[in-house]
C-alpha cells in the first residue's frame, strides 16, 4: 500500500482515538509504521517468518508495538479492552472467515478499518434487489451498525500489484446483536434458504433448501407468519424482512 493510501487508512483508524489497534497481516509495515507514530498500542499479526522477523527488528525500540508471528485466524485472540479497532488489507480468499472472526468475537471490536477487493466491498454495502446483495451483506448488517466507504484504491497502490482495485471500508460494530432476532441460527438459516436458488421465487427457494427440509405446507405457513409474499425473490427482502422470516422459521 502506498504512503497516501496508508495515511488515509491510519487517519480513519485514529479518528475515534482508540487506545488499542490490532493489525491483520502487517506485511512490509506500510500501515504499522504510521500507526506506530500514534498514541495507540499496536498488536500486529504477520504469518510470514521473514517479514515478522524484519518487523520485530524495525520496531524493537518501540514499546507500543508488538509483533505476533502467527496466523490471525488461528490465534486465540479476544479484544482485551473496549474500543479496540482492527485494521488490515484482507486477502480475497480469506476475507469472509476473517470478517466472521472479527465481528463475531465477544467482547468484540468497536470497529474495523479494512481494505478488501472492490467486489467484496460492494457486497458488504449492497442494497436489496442488486446482484451484489446476498448472505454476506446480511451477515454484515447483523453484526455492524454502520458501513461506510473510506476510499477506493487502484491496483497500482499496492506492491506486489494485484489484478483488481480495492476499497477501504470503515465498519462500526453493534454493541449487541439485533434484539428483534429471536434466534441467530434460524435467522442465518432463513438467509441461506432465501438465497439457495436466486432465480426461483422465495417459496420455491425455501422449499428447495436442503438444510431446511421444509414441506410445501411448512414453507407456506412460515411465509404467512412472516407476512411475506412467496412469489417474491429472496434478494428483494431487506434485513427486517429476513428477521421476520427467521423468527417465523424458529417458530416451526
Amino acid at each position: 500500500m502506498d504512503a497516501g493510501a496508508a495515511s488515509r487508512v491510519v487517519g480513519e483508524v485514529t479518528r475515534s482515538s482508540p487506545r488499542y489497534v490490532v493489525e491483520i497481516g502487517a506485511g512490509l509495515g506500510a500501515l504499522t509504521v504510521p500507526l506506530a507514530e500514534t498514541d495507540c498500542e499496536i498488536t500486529a499479526y504477520e504469518i510470514d517468518v521473514t517479514l515478522a522477523a524484519a518487523l520485530r527488528w524495525l520496531f524493537s525500540d518501540l514499546s507500543n508495538v508488538t509483533i505476533r508471528e502467527e496466523d490471525f485466524l488461528e490465534a486465540d485472540y479476544v479484544p482485551a479492552e473496549s474500543g479496540t479497532i482492527a485494521v488490515g488489507n484482507l486477502p480475497y480468499y480469506i476475507t469472509s472467515p476473517i470478517l466472521a472472526k472479527l465481528l463475531e468475537s465477544r467482547p468484540g471490536f468497536a470497529g474495523l478499518v479494512i481494505t478488501v477487493q472492490y467486489e467484496v466491498a460492494e457486497r458488504l454495502q449492497a442494497e436489496p434487489g442488486t446482484k451484489e446483495y446476498g448472505p454476506l451483506t446480511l451477515f454484515c448488517q447483523y453484526y455492524a451498525a454502520q458501513v461506510s466507504q473510506v476510499g477506493i484504491l487502484p491496483a497500482g497502490a499496492f506492491w506486489p500489484q494485484p489484478a483488481v482495485d480495492s476499497m477501504t471500508l470503515s465498519i462500526v460494530a453493534r454493541d449487541q446483536p439485533p434484539e428483534q432476532v429471536t434466534s441467530p441460527t434460524t435467522f442465518f438459516a432463513a438467509v441461506r434458504g432465501g438465497f439457495a436458488h436466486r432465480r426461483k421465487t422465495l417459496r420455491n427457494s425455501l422449499r428447495g433448501a436442503r438444510d431446511l427440509g421444509l414441506t410445501d405446507r411448512q414453507a407456506d405457513a412460515i411465509l404467512a407468519t412472516a407476512g411475506l409474499d412467496g412469489q417474491r425473490r429472496g434478494e428483494t427482502l431487506d434485513f427486517d424482512e429476513f428477521v421476520r422470516l427467521g423468527n417465523a422459521l424458529h417458530a416451526v
